[in-house]
Order: structure tokens, then sequence, then C-alpha cells
């Protein structure tokens, strides 16, 4: 996965606790997943953070991560896909991509100055 891509999905909290939580279990029942997420310390766990986390959940983080092709999900089960772990590989900084940025860089700049 490219660095933009990853960059966007993970620019969220909620994002990067669901792509951290699937990399670890693989799925997780969809009606638990906001209590999982909350407890994972992304916000204080009461009713109205539940219901405002699974709103948000439904209009904005699941589709996003699902059109990224991070996961799939249906009214019983959200479930990571083979890409999980590329974007997981962000949060922990084992993905060294924008090494690959910097040589390109380099070369540029010897270019320029040759």
């Amino acid at each position: 996965m490219d660095f933009e891509t990853a960059f966007d999905l993970l620019s969220n909290e909620y994002r990067r606790a669901i792509v951290a939580l699937l990399d670890e279990e693989g799925s997780v029942p969809r009606e638990r997943l906001p209590r999982r997420l909350l407890a994972r310390g992304v916000g204080p766990d009461d009713d109205r953070t539940r219901r405002r986390l699974r709103i948000a959940l439904h209009h904005n983080h699941l589709p996003r991560l699902a059109d990224a092709g991070v996961l799939t999900y249906d009214d019983e089960a959200v479930t990571a896909t083979a890409k999980v772990a590329a974007v997981a590989s962000w949060l922990d900084g084992s993905n060294h991509t924008p090494t690959t940025a910097r040589s390109d860089l380099d070369e540029q700049l010897t270019a320029f100055y040759a």
C-alpha cells in the first residue's frame, strides 16, 4: 500500500484502532466493535460515545477502510483482508517506504547539481 493511502487511512484514531484490532484478531463481531475500540482507549466508554462511534463506523470509517480493501464487513462481522497487515505495518514503523522516496529525492538533487 502506498504512503498516501496508508497515511489517509491512519489519520484517524478510530481507524488506527480498527486496523490494530483486526491485525491482531482477524475478525470482530460488528455489534461488539464500538466497545472493543473504546476498550483500547480511543474515548470514554459511555452510552453517548458508543452511539456516536457506532454512527461514525457505519457512515465513515468502515466504508473508507473497505474501499481501500483493508476489511470487509456486513451486519454480523468486520473481517480483515490480506491488506490489513500492510496498513498495520505503518502503525509500528516497520514499513520503510519513505526511504524509497528519499532515494528518489537524492537522485533528483544529484541531477540538479550535476
